[in-house]
């Protein structure tokens, strides 16, 4: 009984813990508003780089996961892995995730650069002047923070040995998923309604005129 209620407190201490990252990033975008006059585009700026950052961790822990992918045919992954020991404070690389890994951070951090280059470009402002030392600091804030949930969740008492690399890529690919419905159902109906509106706007002032 006693170890059961203390696993179940551990848990819940655990889940808090989750909670941090998501908080001191919406406590950074409050601070910055409020404090550095953050417009819209920093604030989007800096929502893509914590999508980037999130990725970029989870889908490289994915190289550390030792279980296999359940329900893959495949027969490398009904073989023992194969350890590769990187360097002595980090957990070994099996080689079977490689190939993995390496197709979803290629793929994805692509989109994420197409979406930095076009707020960049709407924005008609160049990446020097986005990083002011405000938002490098809070850039900075957001890795150790996503760095931090990461190595509770992955790498802490060897939590990687209980993992496949599916359930650190599915962690990783959620925020892209999030943004890529947020951009289909909010950015492009919204950028389509605010054209028409200035078509509209504009014929009837040309209408005006000829009246």
């Amino acid at each position: 009984m006693g170890d059961r209620t203390a696993e179940a407190t551990s848990g819940k201490g655990r889940a808090v813990q989750d909670y941090f990252a998501p908080i001191i990033t919406h406590v950074l975008l409050v601070v910055g508003i409020l404090s550095f006059n953050w417009n819209v585009v920093e604030i989007v700026f800096l929502y893509l780089i914590e999508v980037a950052v999130i990725h970029v961790l989870l889908v490289t822990v994915a190289l550390f996961a030792a279980q296999p992918i359940d329900g893959h045919d495949a027969d490398k992954w009904q073989e023992e892995p194969v350890p590769i020991t990187l360097v002595s404070v980090l957990p070994p690389v099996y080689n079977r995730n490689i190939g993995l890994v390496g197709k979803y951070m290629g793929f994805e951090f692509i989109y994420i650069l197409i979406f930095l280059y076009a707020i960049i470009q709407l924005a008609d402002r160049s990446l020097s002047s986005l990083l002011s030392p405000t938002i490098i600091l809070a850039v900075l804030t957001i890795c150790v923070s996503q760095l931090a949930r990461v190595w509770r969740q992955f790498i802490a008492n060897r939590a990687y040995q209980e993992r496949s690399p599916a359930e650190a890529i599915r962690v990783g690919l959620w925020p892209m998923h999030e943004l890529v419905v947020i951009v289909l159902l909010v950015f492009v109906p919204v950028t389509f309604l605010l054209v028409a509106a200035a078509f509209a706007v504009g014929d009837i002032e040309s209408q005006a005129l000829v009246l």
